[in-house]
């Protein structure tokens, strides 16, 4: 399917996430969460005390009205809401069959991929008889759901007028791109300002998109709040340097490590207002916050009062976090959070990716870079930049790699050193690149923050050119991605997979990197390929055409000085080809045309 990929083709078709402007190294006021799975505490569950006041299992479709807004050519005919029992229908393995507690009476279910590429859906799905709620002003709207996250909006619709006016609010709004709900999740929304104390009330749900995943809906039901009712919606977690923003790093290289700061989201479900202490547990530490006062129906963040070193040795740290509040919790299931991040301390990689690709960023064609930002702590010298290259890109695609100071005064991106031009290999793609640095290790700064990018500058829309890979979300104004068409720097939420690497193996180890070349160039019959190395080290030698399909393949063993090899190019095709000399675990490589 089209969206195993490309997410960044929605930023780029409405608008940047973000707006064009001077960089600034200041302190953000507002945080994004990313989204984080919730997984039940073992052991005895509490009964909910909120009583229900109604709910229905989608076992009656003539209760449920559905209105579609077909658009686009030619207009879709399948794909919008229904109510099934098929549990088999769930178009994503990982959430079939559908596991909501009534699924087989009955569940209301929409697939996008069914209306089609040309679809635009605007589809919404409503009860049709009034609900009475004159004697409760607090009520909470519940269902269990299942969903894949693409770039469609998922909203609650509400009525308080027997349907002939209606209200809208975005659920599932905090979803990355490529991500999926668990089987089933329960979902909540206070409407209690909405809906309490009237006497005409409708809900719905309505689901607006084009060609994106789906929407299942079952076991939909009206309740009071419960008295005690508080939940961790999400940890908000990193170090702090010099650029301003708490950012989390995934992956931290041993010189690197620092004081990790550990947040909590909590919410009040409840009536009462909650005294909540939020905790972390990660290895031996164990921190928390102090009691946080939160109000009914409202979220806030708490912070541990104590930061936590990791070893600087090579370990994985598993964080778990919690919250707890001073009576018994009518729904204790959502009070913690297991496994809530990963961190690795390892000897070179400085990462803020999640290492599990779910999404790209690209200009269809077009030059960009793309990248982000890292605080040093500990002067160091990079020598290389890593990306994971997007399953989608194109074999044959001309990239590189950048590294920018930020200048203190003005927050502007200042280049310091580049990558040679790379051409993507067959072998490249859904890989991890390596690509060195031209200048050789670089000294960061300690107490400074620098931006890494990987980038192309296009082919002028031939083909989608270079994807670079996305996974996790970044807070505004620490991921950034320039638009060579219009020589702007946006900011993105999407955190691209371009990580630094201060291993300086590949460069002091083989000094072929760069150090060969190829005449004539356009080739007629033949070409030459001069090796230079001062290492002793064998090099491979191959050629692959613009689809990766290799046409020649040799090895020079022991290379230590020069080596001269003749390539019948008559054998080729006209056309442009790709020289790869691989040589202790690293690549050089140059275009030749040939032209015979």
């Amino acid at each position: 399917m089209k969206k195993v990929y490309l997410s960044f083709f929605g930023v780029l078709a409405f608008g940047l996430v973000g707006v064009a402007q001077k960089n600034t190294a200041k302190p953000l006021n507002t945080k994004k969460f990313a989204p984080l799975e919730i997984k039940a505490k073992p052991g005895v569950v509490a009964p909910e005390k909120g009583i229900t006041i109604w709910q229905n299992d989608f076992s009656n479709p003539a209760q449920w009205t559905t209105s579609n807004a077909p658009q686009g050519s030619p207009a879709h005919t399948s794909g919008d809401w229904t109510i099934t029992t098929n549990v088999a229908g769930i178009p994503v393995g990982a959430l079939a069959p559908a596991g909501h507690t009534t699924a087989a009476n009955g569940f209301a279910f929409i697939n996008s991929d069914a209306a089609g590429g040309n679809a635009f859906q605007n589809a919404s799905i409503v009860f049709n008889q009034n609900i009475d709620l004159t004697a409760e002003a607090n009520v909470l709207l519940k269902f269990e759901q299942s969903h894949r996250r693409y770039a469609e909006t998922t909203y609650v619709l509400w009525s308080t007028d027997g349907g002939t006016t209606w209200n809208e609010v975005e659920v599932n709004g905090d979803m990355a791109v490529n991500t999926n709900t668990t089987n089933p999740a329960d979902y909540q929304v206070n409407l209690s300002n909405e809906i309490g104390g009237q006497d005409s009330v409708r809900i719905g749900f309505k689901y607006t998109g084009n060609f994106d995943w789906f929407w299942a809906i079952d076991d939909v039901k009206i309740t009071t709040p419960d008295d005690h009712d508080v939940a961790l919606n999400g940890l908000y977690w990193g170090s702090t340097g010099a650029w301003g923003a708490r950012l989390p790093y995934y992956l931290i290289p041993t010189a690197q490590v620092t004081e990790i700061d550990f947040s909590g989201v909590i919410a009040n479900n409840g009536v009462l207002n909650q005294n909540a202490t939020f905790g972390v547990q990660v290895g031996a530490f164990v921190g928390s916050s102090a009691p946080t006062l939160i109000p009914a129906f409202s979220s806030d963040t708490a912070n541990c009062t104590t930061s936590f070193t990791p070893a600087a040795a090579n370990a994985t740290i598993t964080v778990n976090a919690g919250v707890q509040i001073d009576s018994t919790d009518a729904n204790p299931a959502d009070n913690n959070i297991a496994g809530a991040a990963t961190i690795v301390i390892n000897p070179n990689i400085y990462a803020r990716d999640l290492d599990d690709i779910a999404s790209g960023s690209y200009n269809q064609g077009f030059g960009f870079e793309v990248g982000n930002i890292f605080d040093i702590y500990a002067a160091d010298e990079i020598s290389a930049i890593d990306v994971y290259i997007h399953p989608g890109a194109n074999p044959g695609t001309e990239m590189y790699v950048k590294l920018y100071s930020i200048d203190a005064q003005t927050g502007d991106f200042l280049f310091v050193d580049e990558s040679a031009p790379y051409i993507l290999g067959a072998n490249d793609v859904d890989a991890l690149l390596t690509l060195p640095l031209q200048g050789g290790a670089f000294t960061l700064n300690a107490g400074e923050p620098y931006l890494v990018v990987a980038g192309s500058n296009g082919d002028d829309g031939a083909t989608d050119d270079l994807i670079v890979g996305t996974c996790g979300q970044s807070e505004a104004q620490t991921s950034f991605y320039l638009d060579l068409t219009d020589g702007l720097w946006y900011y993105t939420s999407a955190t691209s997979m371009v990580r630094m690497n201060f291993s300086n193996a590949s460069v002091n180890e083989n000094s072929l990197l760069n150090s060969f070349n190829v005449s004539p160039n356009p080739a007629a019959g033949s070409a030459t390929i001069a090796l230079s190395g001062n290492a002793v080290a064998d090099a491979t030698i191959s050629i692959v055409d613009v689809t990766g399909k290799e046409v020649y393949n040799t090895l020079v063993s022991s290379l230590n000085g020069t080596a001269t090899l003749e390539v019948n190019t008559a054998a080729f095709g006209n056309g442009m080809y790709l020289v790869n000399v691989y040589s202790n675990g690293t690549t050089s490589s140059k275009k030749l045309m040939v032209r015979n």
